[in-house]
C-alpha cells in the first residue's frame, strides 16, 4: 500500500509543482502540507514498523515539515518575530518554493520505498571483526581528545565567548568518540547486551563523552553535541536497550526545549561563559514567557531555515545556477585542506564564498550568518531537475545502508543518522564529512596491529 500511495504523492507533487502560484496562495500551501501529512504519516507507519522507532526517517520527516512547511501554512505573514524575516524576504515565491521542496521529498520517498534491502539478521546481532588493540587504542585516543579540549575551554578560558570552534577539527573529536563506543560494541556477548552492560564497558567513553558535551555547550556550539548524541542513539537502541516510544518522546520534547533555551542566550550577553548558570537561566525565561509565539521561538532553528528556501530559488532566478560548485569541496574531503584548494584552483573562488549559505547571507544582506537549506541549495545549483534527482539518490542510499550489510554501511547510516535533522539545513552531502572520518579513523586504529592481535576478537 505504501509503495501506491507514494507513487500517487510523487503525481500530485508534479501536478502541484506545474501549477503553483507565483504569488502567496494559503489555501495552496495548506494543500501541499495536507498531501505531504497524508503521505508522511503512511511512509513513517512502513518505515518504523520494518526499521523501529529509532530510524532515519523518524526524526528527517518530521523536521523536514518544520523547516519547508510551518512558516508558510502557520507564521506568515506575522514573521516580524523571527529575526532571519527582518532581513528583505521575496514572499511571493512561497508557494512555488514549497512545491519545489514537496517534489523533492516526494521522489525521496520513491527512492527510498523502490529500493529497500532485506536485513540478513536482526540488528541487535550485527557483528564485525575489530581487534581488542584498536578498541582500546580508540578509548584512549577519544578520551585524550576530550581532555585536551576541556582544559582548552574551561580551564584555560580560551573560549570565552560565542563561536564554532575550530569545526573541523570537533568533527574529528567526536567521530573519534562516536567510533571507540561503536568499537565496543564489536565486543558484546550476549549477556551485556543490557544497560548495565553499556556502563560497564564504556567508562571511558562516557568521560570523554560527558567532557566533550560539557566543553562545546559551555561556549554555546550545539551542533557537534546533537550529531554526536545522535549516533550514540543509535549504537544504545541497536546493541544495549531498545528505546520505546513513550521515552523518546518526552526526551525529545526536553531536547528541544533546551536547544531552543541554549539558542536564545548564546549569542546574548547572558551566555554561559559571560554568566553564571541562574542568571543564564533567568534571562532566558524571560525572554520565552515576553514572547507572542512560544513555541516557534523555542522552535527558531527549525523553521527560519524556510526563509533559505525562498532566498535560494530566488537566487537562482536572478542570478543563475552555480552548477555544482558547491559540492566540489566533498570530493575532496579525504585530503587535508583539499576542499578549499581544489575549489580555488577550479573555481577561482575561496570555498566559502561558493558555499550557499554564505551566498544567501549576501544575498539578503543579513548582518549574520543564515545559513541554508537543503532543497533550496540543490535548487541553486541545479534547478527542479536536480532536487528530484539528489533526493531520489538520498533516499536510494538510505535504503541500502539502513540494512547495516557491512562495517561501511554501518559507518555511512551513523554519518546520516547524526545528520537526521540537520540535514534538512544543510546541504545534502554534509553528512560525508562525518563517513570519510570514520572510514579514517577505522584505519588508524589498526595501524601497527600485529597478525596476532587481529586474532583476539569476540566470536
Amino acid at each position: 500500500m505504501v509503495g501506491y500511495a507514494t507513487i500517487i504523492f510523487v503525481l500530485l507533487s508534479a501536478i502541484s509543482f506545474f501549477l503553483a502560484p507565483m504569488t502567496y496562495s494559503k489555501p495552496f500551501c495548506v494543500w501541499e502540507m495536507v498531501t505531504f501529512v497524508l503521505a508522511g504519516v503512511l511512509f513513517l507507519q512502513h518505515k518504523i514498523r520494518r526499521n523501529g522507532i529509532i530510524c532515519f526517517d523518524t526524526f528527517f520527516i518530521p523536521t523536514f515539515f518544520l523547516i519547508n512547511y510551518a512558516h508558510a501554512v502557520f507564521i506568515y505573514p506575522d514573521d516580524e518575530f523571527l529575526p532571519p524575516f527582518q532581513f528583505v524576504t521575496n514572499t511571493s515565491l512561497i508557494p512555488y518554493a514549497l512545491a519545489v521542496a514537496q517534489l523533492g521529498v516526494a521522489f525521496y520517498m520513491l527512492g527510498n520505498i523502490l529500493f529497500e534491502g532485506e536485513q540478513s539478521e536482526k540488528r541487535s546481532q550485527l557483528h564485525f571483526e575489530i581487534p581488542v588493540m584498536a578498541v582500546n587504542r580508540c578509548a584512549l585516543v577519544s578520551l585524550a581528545c576530550s581532555l585536551g579540549l576541556f582544559v582548552f575551554v574551561y580551564v584555560l578560558r580560551l573560549a570565552r565567548t560565542f563561536q564554532h570552534l575550530y569545526p573541523r577539527l570537533m568533527a574529528m573529536f567526536l567521530c573519534l568518540i562516536a567510533l571507540s563506543w561503536f568499537f565496543q560494541t564489536q565486543l558484546l556477548s550476549p549477556e551485556e547486551r543490557n544497560l548495565r552492560g553499556l556502563l560497564r564497558r564504556n567508562k571511558l567513553n562516557i568521560i570523554s563523552t560527558l567532557l566533550f558535551c560539557f566543553s562545546q555547550l559551555y561556549i554555546g556550539s550545539r551542533g557537534v553535541v546533537i550529531f554526536l548524541l545522535f549516533m550514540l542513539l543509535m549504537l544504545v537502541h541497536t546493541y544495549y536497550h531498545k528505546v520505546k516510544f513513550k521515552v523518546l518522546l518526552p526526551a525529545m520534547f526536553v531536547g528541544l526545549v533546551l536547544m531552543g533555551f541554549l539558542a536564545i542566550i548564546r549569542i546574548s550577553a547572558y551566555n554561559l561563559a559571560s554568566v553564571n548558570i541562574l542568571e543564564a537561566i533567568q534571562y532566558g525565561t524571560e525572554v520565552i514567557l515576553e514572547s507572542p509565539s512560544i513555541l516557534w521561538l523555542l522552535l527558531t532553528d527549525f523553521v527560519v531555515n524556510s526563509k533559505t528556501l525562498y532566498d535560494g530559488v530566488d537566487y537562482a532566478h536572478v542570478n543563475g545556477y552555480l552548477m555544482g560548485t558547491s559540492y566540489i569541496q566533498y570530493l575532496f574531503v579525504f585530503l587535508p585542506m583539499g576542499g578549499s584548494f581544489f575549489t580555488k584552483l577550479l573555481t577561482g573562488l575561496d570555498m566559502d564564498e561558493v558555499r550557499t549559505g554564505y551566498i544567501l547571507t549576501r544575498y539578503s544582506d543579513a548582518t549574520y550568518g543564515l545559513g541554508t537549506n537543503m532543497v533550496g541549495d540543490i535548487y541553486m545549483n541545479f534547478s527542479f531537475i536536480g532536487v528530484f534527482v539528489l533526493m531520489f539518490l538520498l533516499g536510494y542510499l538510505v535504503a541500502r545502508v539502513e540494512i547495516l550489510a557491512s562495517k561501511y554501511a554501518f559507518y555511512a547510516y551513523m554519518a546520516l543518522f547524526a545528520n537526521c535533522i540537520y540535514l534538512v539545513r544543510a546541504d545534502i552531502f554534509s553528512w560525508l564529512t562525518f563517513f570519510v572520518f570514520f572510514l579514517i579513523f577505522d584505519w588508524m586504529m589498526r595501524i601497527h596491529v600485529t597478525y596476532d592481535e587481529t586474532e583476539i576478537t569476540t566470536d
